[in-house]
């Protein structure tokens, strides 16, 4: 979610955000109510310069475009409230978090819902205008980003946008090889979400088409993080080697791993 909101949000404000708080809201925050009408995933993180206050990030997921997409997201952002203040007891004067919805859209035709609740109003006389309810969400059409910036060079984000826009099947292997070679170590749990993700983006996007198993994440993950240990080990014991304080007495010193091989694991001796 970090590399989403660095590389996708805007700028001006995204400098103000905490990202090392960021977290994902559990079950036992969202109320029944939110629950039942599916709100897809709700993150939050604090603001730098006010340490108590905290922004919600509303995420919807879509793949068709939602004409009244306004409307459902006021309702989730008024439950998303309602459960906030209560379980926070909010005082009045307070003050209550700003919650922003973002829609993530990954359709193959242009988003053409309107973004803005009031403008799907009727005609209103503009003195009762002021007293509409208003939301403004905002929109990541991921087939109408801009991939190829160079700060997205070294995103995992936009490498998995990449997939999900391809158009030539000849594409994903280098594609996937990307994607590979950027993600984060995880853990486990991570590697097989995008597993997970990567066949059902092909078989939505390629109907028919037969998958191969062209990148294991799992152990491309796994021999990126047993180069980076072997490589700490070694840096270790030649640090030992080279301190006489840290030298065994009686004992002669143990010798050093051998390096790792060139597909990143130790060879047996």
């Amino acid at each position: 979610m970090a590399e989403l909101i660095r590389g996708f949000l805007r700028p001006d404000w995204v400098a103000r955000l905490d990202l090392s708080t960021l977290e994902r809201v559990g079950n036992d925050f969202i109320s029944d109510d939110l629950r039942e009408r599916q709100s897809d995933v709700i993150w939050r993180m604090r603001w730098k310069d006010e340490s108590e206050a905290w922004l919600y990030l509303l995420l919807e997921f879509q793949s068709t475009s939602d004409p009244f997409m306004a409307v459902r997201l006021l309702t989730y952002a008024g439950l998303l409230l309602e459960e906030i203040i209560r379980k926070q007891k909010l005082k009045p004067g307070a003050g209550i978090p700003v919650v922003l919805p973002v829609v993530l859209y990954n359709g193959k035709r242009p988003w053409r819902a309107l973004h803005d609740l009031i403008s799907l109003c009727i005609k209103t006389p503009g003195s009762l205008r002021r007293y509409l309810p208003r939301l403004c969400y905002l929109l990541l059409d991921e087939g109408r980003l801009d991939l190829d910036r160079p700060e997205l060079a070294r995103s995992w984000m936009a490498a998995l946008f990449r997939i999900e826009t391809c158009k030539k099947p000849s594409d994903l292997p280098r594609l996937t090889r990307e994607l590979a070679r950027l993600l984060p170590d995880g853990g486990p749990e991570l590697r097989r979400t995008i597993e997970i993700w990567l066949r059902a983006v092909l078989r939505r996007t390629f109907p028919g088409v037969i998958i191969p198993r062209m990148v294991d994440f799992s152990k491309r993950v796994a021999r990126r993080a047993a180069r980076k240990a072997c490589a700490r080990s070694c840096c270790n014991r030649w640090s030992a080697a080279s301190d006489p304080s840290r030298k065994r007495s009686g004992a002669g010193s143990r010798p050093s791993p051998p390096p790792p091989s060139s597909s990143g694991w130790r060879t047996r001796s």
